[in-house]
C-alpha cells in the first residue's frame, strides 16, 4: 500500500450487480407465477431454490463491486478486491497492453447482449492491461467506471520513460522490439521481413481491433496484428509517426506527437 493519498479512484461499474438483480427479479417472477398458477399453492422447492441461488449471486455481486477498486497515487497504481491486493510503482512498469473491440448493437440478444451493450456503452469494449517487471500485473477492464480516463493518466505517466527507454535502445543497438514488430534506423520491420521505409507508410493506425501497418502503392496490408499482442503499442504508434513526419521532412504537429493514445480514447 502506497503511503500518499489517491489522486484518482476508479470504482466498479453498476453492470454485474445490474445483470444479477435482474436475473433475481426474473427468477422470483417465474417463481411467483408458477406459485399462482399452481392447483396446490406450494411454492416448488427447485424454485427456491434457484431464487436463493440469484440472490446470493446479487449479494456476491454487490460486495464485489462495492471492494473492488483502482487507485493512482503519486507513486504509482493499486488494485484492490475480495481476492487481493496489487501495488505497482510506476517505475516497475516496463510493459502496457491495450485492447479494443466494436460493439455491434444488432449482433447481442439476452442478458450477455444487455452486459456487453452496457459494458460497451455504445462504443467499444476496451482492455487494458498494466504489466510490471516482476510478477504484478493490473487489468483496468471496461467493467472499471471512467476506464478511459484511468488508461489515460496510466499512459501519461508511464509512456514518455517507456519511449525514452526505446529511443535510446534503438539509437545504440540500432533495433527495438515490440513483439513481432521491430523499429529500425530504415524502417519497420514485420518478424523477419525486410524493413517497410517511414517514408513510404501510408497508414499505421489502429483499426477496430487490428493494429494495420501498410505501405503506399500496396494492396494489401504490409502488417495486421491484434493490437493486445503489440506491447507498448501507443510508445509503437508515436515513434513511427515522429519517423514518418521525420522522412516527409514535416515537423510532427503538438496534437499527433507523443499523444497517438488520444486518438482512441
Amino acid at each position: 500500500m502506497f503511503p500518499s493519498p489517491p489522486q484518482r479512484i476508479f470504482k466498479e461499474t453498476w453492470v454485474w450487480r445490474s445483470v444479477a438483480a435482474i436475473a433475481l427479479l426474473l427468477m422470483m417472477g417465474v417463481t411467483w407465477l408458477v406459485y399462482d398458477r399452481s392447483l396446490e399453492q406450494r411454492l416448488d422447492p427447485v424454485l427456491l431454490g434457484l431464487v436463493a441461488f440469484f440472490a446470493l449471486l446479487f449479494a456476491f455481486a454487490c460486495l464485489w463491486g462495492a471492494r473492488r477498486q483502482i487507485t493512482i497515487h503519486t507513486e504509482g497504481i493499486s488494485y484492490r478486491s475480495l481476492l487481493g491486493e496489487q501495488d505497482l510503482r510506476w517505475e516497475e512498469i516496463s510493459e502496457t497492453r491495450y485492447g479494443q473491440q466494436p460493439v455491434n448493437a444488432g449482433a447481442h440478444l439476452g442478458l450477455i447482449g444487455l452486459l456487453v451493450m452496457l459494458l460497451a456503452k455504445g462504443k467499444k469494449l476496451r482492455s487494458f492491461q498494466i504489466i510490471g517487471t516482476g510478477t504484478g500485473t493490473i487489468n483496468i477492464s471496461s467493467n472499471v467506471s471512467g476506464q478511459e480516463d484511468a488508461i489515460r493518466l496510466v499512459l501519461q505517466t508511464v509512456n514518455p520513460r517507456l519511449r525514452q527507454d526505446a529511443e535510446r535502445m534503438l539509437s545504440g543497438s540500432g533495433t527495438v522490439t515490440f513483439g513481432n514488430i521491430s523499429l529500425a534506423p530504415t524502417g519497420v520491420i514485420w518478424k523477419s521481413k525486410d524493413p517497410i521505409p517511414y517514408s513510404a507508410i501510408a497508414k499505421c493506425r489502429i483499426d477496430d481491433a487490428m493494429l494495420r501497418i501498410k505501405a503506399e502503392g500496396k494492396w494489401l496490408d504490409n502488417i495486421a496484428i491484434n493490437a493486445k499482442k503489440v506491447p507498448n503499442v501507443f510508445v509503437l504508434l508515436d515513434m513511427i509517426e515522429a519517423r514518418r513526419s521525420s522522412a516527409s521532412g514535416q515537423q510532427a504537429s503538438a496534437a499527433i506527437a507523443g499523444s497517438s493514445a488520444s486518438q482512441y480514447l
